[in-house]
């Protein structure tokens, strides 16, 4: 069965990279007034400002409700296709640190890094230990995030050593449904342990 795409769902797909939007159909004259209304605002970024509906972009660029949703599902097919047309550039790299220490945080933000450290491997933070009262970490967490024309790198930290039974003990828990992916970030460690009973905790009632 052929999946129906939702045409408000594309509109925010495409304001997510409104910049390289525009880079490459802003001067193909079928697209023009389109990419133009749409990279006006920063309606992707800017919470002071809704994203339009598509009333207000066919009041805005003269396009009827059809060649709206034509123009829209062509340039996402002409992006997102098996086979695509263009191809989308990520220049900017940046590189987010959170640091957390039984819920205490502190986070850095890099635009350069030589080595991307890895999930297990430990990290001595040195120059935010009056913030988060320590300076030794382990990689829990790596996500990728992509906007505009920008990776960013998000690296989770927490504190102490990385022990692989425990860290893949929590993730057996949620998938067994023992906790929550919730619970992951609501409660401490101790908290968790007592919940499935681990450790010292084995024998608890």
């Amino acid at each position: 069965m052929k999946q129906s795409i939702s045409t408000k769902q594309i509109l925010i797909d495409l304001l997510s990279i409104k910049d390289q939007v525009k880079k490459l159909f802003e001067n193909q004259k079928e697209f023009n007034s389109l990419v133009t209304y749409l990279c006006a605002k920063d309606y992707y970024n800017d919470d002071n400002i809704p994203f339009p509906t598509l009333k207000e972009i066919e009041i805005g660029t003269g396009l009827n409700s059809n060649q709206l949703r034509k123009q829209l599902l062509r340039i996402y097919e002409d992006l997102f296709n098996y086979d695509p047309i263009y191809n989308l550039e990520f220049n900017e790299t940046e590189y987010v640190f959170y640091l957390n220490y039984n819920k205490v945080y502190g986070s850095f933000t890099l635009t350069k890094i030589m080595n991307l450290p890895r999930i297990g491997e430990n990290v001595t933070i040195p120059f935010l230990k009056a913030k988060v009262n320590t300076d030794y970490f382990y990689v829990d967490d790596i996500r990728h995030y992509f906007e505009g024309n920008t990776q960013r790198i998000d690296i989770y930290l927490l504190a102490g050593s990385f022990n692989s039974y425990w860290y893949n003990r929590k993730h057996q828990a949620v998938e067994e449904n023992e906790i929550s992916f919730r619970d992951l970030y609501d409660l401490y460690d101790f908290q968790l342990k007592k919940l499935l009973k681990i450790g010292r905790y084995k024998y608890d009632r």
